[in-house]
């Protein structure tokens, strides 16, 4: 007698977190809120939020930057995506941190530039970081 198995697919979507810095309009930031919808969706994210941050993105102490810190450490985002990692921070030292922070608690960081592979900042051995 034949038996029926039930097979299961792998693929599932991964939760995460848009993440915007822009001063443009409220109707360009929307827009670029669907872009990074449909993007996220080609790529098997499900996003649940999009933060948009419109302060300077000179360092990482702003509103925004704590509340995506805040989805990283609810422990149910699996990735943060970004349209350039340099959204999050300018200053490198302050991005480093956010990404080790992202790092230890188990959150990719994805660009949408680099077609959404994993970002990283080098060691650069001449700045002494």
């Amino acid at each position: 007698m034949k038996r029926e198995i039930e097979v299961i697919s792998c693929q599932r979507d991964y939760l995460g977190v848009g993440f915007i810095k822009s001063r443009k309009s409220e109707d360009k930031v929307m827009g670029m809120g669907e872009d990074m919808y449909a993007y996220a969706q080609k790529q098997g994210i499900k996003l649940l939020e999009i933060i948009a941050d419109g302060s300077s993105g000179i360092d990482i102490d702003r509103p925004n930057v704590d509340r995506l810190v805040a989805w990283m450490e609810k422990e149910y985002i699996e990735v943060v995506l970004v349209k350039n990692i340099f959204q999050i921070s300018n200053d490198l030292d302050d991005l480093r941190y956010f990404l080790q922070k992202a790092s230890d608690l188990g959150v990719s960081v994805l660009s949408m530039e680099q077609n959404c592979q994993p970002v990283y900042i080098p060691w650069d051995e001449e700045e002494g970081c």
